[in-house]
């Protein structure tokens, strides 16, 4: 079933859901975001921080391979000056030489000890220098070695670091995210929740509106078919009918017929030739009986009690019994109501001498004279159509209440 109001809401309802969404799905890119952004940031600070290791290492490499030089250097000059020694020692022009020349030893066994002294001494030399840049090397390679290795301990450390940091990055975000993504859901599901109650109470809102307009129809149709049957025709007077503007049953009519069953009448009372009050023109009006008791004028009329909405004032006053056989005051409300019990009214207005007391000048309410189940006027059926119809229409024009 289309109907604006209906697709109106159904509008809305997808609009809030687009907003919900666009809404949360932000919030979801920002949780994104800023994960990506803290993972940059640890990335960036760890190569930082090994940038920062491996240029403190090149110092270090640099400044042992310095002292590898310099030992290098101390090695070449120990040399040097080991044979420049030796050398010195056996010259044969030599200081060693002049004193064993003056003591007469040149070609002694003691020059040649002395001479093999000197070259021990020298080889002892080079030897020891070349030793001592050995140990420098192991040493330098060692400080270097270890330099690397601590280099290597603190990068892992660094990744460490890093990879904690990235799990408590990575924990946060996958909270937010689940808690973001409940979140929607919850608030989506409300939202249909809402916007289900909006739509159900339109829809039972047009429903109601369709039943009110069926039962606006159905009651015109059976009230102006009622109208149809039940008027009899033209409406002259004499002095011995009510009120001939008013209208009457056709005698004979099924309406007219369960008029006199509704009024109590017997088929006997209805049988009498002085059942109805006549108009000139010879047809039927409204019944002079009412419990198979005939109606006499009190002489008053409706003015002198009040008003009634669509009867005239000069509609007279009859005299009868109700069904229980005690005394009762009506007056004819026209063939569309028939007749209305007004006893209360007229003991009201007026003291048992049958004058008038005060004039109630009060608008009157429609009271059915009928009390046993069979009895029914028209008016009933008018006045309870009339009631649905109401009732429909209010429940249409309450509208209805969003929940939100």
């Amino acid at each position: 079933m289309y109907d604006e109001r209906l697709a109106k809401i159904e509008q809305e309802r997808q609009n809030a859901l687009n907003k919900s969404n666009e809404v949360y799905n932000n919030l979801l890119q920002e949780n994104q975001n800023n994960y990506d952004e803290k993972t940059n940031l640890i990335n960036q600070y760890e190569q930082t921080q090994n940038d920062i290791l491996d240029k403190q290492l090149k110092y270090n490499e640099d400044l042992i391979e310095k002292q590898r030089e310099s030992a290098i250097k101390n090695k070449e000059t120990e040399e040097r000056k080991a044979r420049n020694d030796y050398m010195n020692y056996i010259n044969p022009y030599g200081y060693q030489n002049e004193n064993l020349i003056q003591n007469g030893l040149l070609n002694s066994g003691v020059y040649t000890k002395e001479n093999l002294g000197a070259f021990t001494t020298y080889q002892n030399r080079l030897s020891s220098a070349n030793k001592v840049l050995q140990d420098a090397f192991v040493a330098y390679d060692n400080q270097i070695n270890e330099a690397r290795l601590n280099n290597d301990v603190q990068k892992a450390q660094n990744a460490l670091a890093k990879l904690q940091q990235q799990i408590s990055f990575a924990d946060s975000f996958y909270s937010n995210k689940s808690n973001l993504t409940l979140n929607q859901l919850q608030y989506n599901q409300g939202l249909d929740s809402d916007y289900f109650d909006r739509y159900q109470t339109e829809y039972n809102n047009i429903q109601n509106e369709k039943a009110a307009a069926q039962a606006q129809a159905n009651w015109e149709k059976e009230y102006n078919l009622s109208l149809q049957s039940l008027y009899g025709g033209g409406s002259s007077s004499s002095s011995d009918t009510d009120d001939s503007t008013s209208g009457g049953y056709g005698k004979g009519s099924q309406y007219a017929d369960a008029l006199n069953k509704m009024l109590g009448n017997s088929s006997s009372t209805v049988a009498k030739s002085d059942y109805y009050f006549t108009a000139k023109s010879g047809e039927d009006y409204q019944p002079r009986y009412i419990f198979n008791t005939k109606l006499t004028d009190t002489k008053k009329i409706l003015s002198d009690l009040g008003t009634l909405n669509g009867v005239p004032g000069t509609h007279k006053i009859w005299k009868g019994i109700d069904e229980n056989g005690k005394t009762a005051y009506y007056v004819w409300g026209g063939k569309s109501i028939g007749y209305i019990d007004v006893t209360d009214e007229y003991n009201q207005a007026f003291t048992k001498s049958k004058t008038k007391k005060t004039s109630t000048n009060t608008n009157l309410t429609y009271k059915s004279i009928a009390h046993a189940s069979n009895n029914y006027t028209l008016f009933d059926a008018y006045n309870n159509a009339q009631k649905q119809y109401n009732l429909a229409s209010n429940t249409v024009n309450n509208g209805y209440s969003l929940k939100r």
